[in-house]
């Protein structure tokens, strides 16, 4: 393991390493108060798992077989010091899933797998994790607070209760003895859906303001990476992609309008990735409306989320989950790198060879990334 800090000490030491440092506190240096230091290991490096859109399903207490194998050889191959559950945890289409009772039923079975395997996880949130509300239903707060609970010493408090939504804070990775951070994750909840305000889908959410003031408050110049559910609408207009000849189809038309376009009717595609950018795009992204995007909700000084991160030029890559199939990771004509990790789950659609992302982060600030998919079990 890279992690420095023991499996089961690393919380103690967080908070004697916070007293040591005196004038600085535990919120400035890990962006909660009960967040763990990782550490750099021997080699330089910090390995970690990208883990997205499992859409767990109550299964008598039994994680799907294919699923639970694949994570299990991840861990077994690569050793990571930390797992990234960025949402769509849960299948929330199913409608118990979050019903009391049922919740519990559907997640303990992945809790317990990380806790066996003594990896640390931290979790945050995507679009179904609590489409279904109510009395009878856990909300996402409860969610994470059932995370937390049952993890125990693995689970990675990152959460900063001050901002938009749940599970919206960072992780941060020190050189050995170093009292600032050489590398960041950022990890924060993009919400659900907005509310509607006329006929018609009101698409989806993204990060707000307090989430993007805070990020360019705290992060200085440190390198980070980050990660959320649902990707931005800029990774459609940024030279990542480009259109395929025209459809057979006359009525075919781009929707550039709210942000992505659309395949055809007839299937054949309209996007294609350009030159240099690795995987593959099996499925037209679903980011927020321009609309939604850019109102005042979602901006910080006017600036969006992807403006903020051209400001404060410290990011070298941001991965997203939510549309399932995708893997492209590529870098922009603003240079600004953003990728898809492909959904790890049974209970909803996939490509048939579903799996997570690998990062390798060394403390010089660069990294790499590769997929890992139950072919390659």
């Amino acid at each position: 393991m890279q992690a420095i800090t023991t499996r089961r000490s690393f919380i103690a030491s967080s908070v004697a390493f916070a007293a040591a440092a005196g004038c600085v506190s535990t919120y400035e240096m890990f962006g909660a108060a009960n967040a763990p230091r990782f550490e750099f290991g021997p080699d330089g490096t910090f390995t970690f798992f990208h883990l997205t859109d499992l859409h767990l399903n109550p299964n008598g207490r039994k994680l799907h077989p294919s699923v639970e194998r694949i994570i299990r050889a991840a861990l077994e191959k690569y050793r990571p010091s930390l797992l990234v559950l960025t949402g769509d945890n849960v299948n929330g289409q199913n409608g118990d899933v979050n019903a009391r009772g049922k919740f519990e039923e559907t997640v303990d079975p992945l809790i317990e797998l990380f806790n066996s395997k003594e990896v640390p996880f931290c979790v945050t949130f995507g679009n179904h994790d609590s489409e279904k509300k109510g009395p009878d239903r856990f909300s996402r707060q409860e969610q994470y607070d059932y995370y937390k609970a049952k993890g125990g010493k693995f689970f990675v408090d990152h959460d900063v209760p001050e901002l938009y939504g749940v599970g919206s804070g960072v992780v941060r990775i020190f050189k050995r003895a170093a009292r600032k951070p050489s590398f960041n994750l950022f990890v924060m909840d993009s919400g659900d859906y907005p509310e509607a305000t006329g006929a018609g889908w009101p698409g989806y959410e993204g990060c707000h303001t307090d989430q993007i003031a805070w990020y360019e408050r705290v992060s200085g110049s440190t390198p980070c990476l980050w990660f959320q559910h649902i990707i931005v609408p800029d990774v459609n207009v940024g030279g990542l992609f480009v259109d395929a000849p025209p459809c057979s189809d006359p009525k075919a038309k781009e929707n550039d309008e709210n942000g992505y376009k659309m395949d055809c009717p007839d299937g054949e595609r309209r996007m294609l990735l350009s030159k240099g950018v690795a995987g593959v795009l099996k499925e037209h992204t679903c980011p927020p409306y321009w609309k939604t995007y850019r109102d005042e909700a979602h901006t910080f000084e006017g600036r969006t989320l992807y403006d903020s991160w051209k400001k404060m030029g410290n990011l070298k890559g941001a991965y997203f989950g939510h549309d399932h199939m995708n893997t492209f990771d590529g870098t922009d004509a603003n240079g600004i790198r953003l990728g898809m990790t492909k959904c790890c789950t049974y209970w909803s659609y996939n490509d048939g060879n579903p799996g997570l992302r690998v990062f390798k982060v060394s403390a010089d600030g660069t990294y790499s990334t590769e997929i890992f998919a139950e072919s390659m079990v």
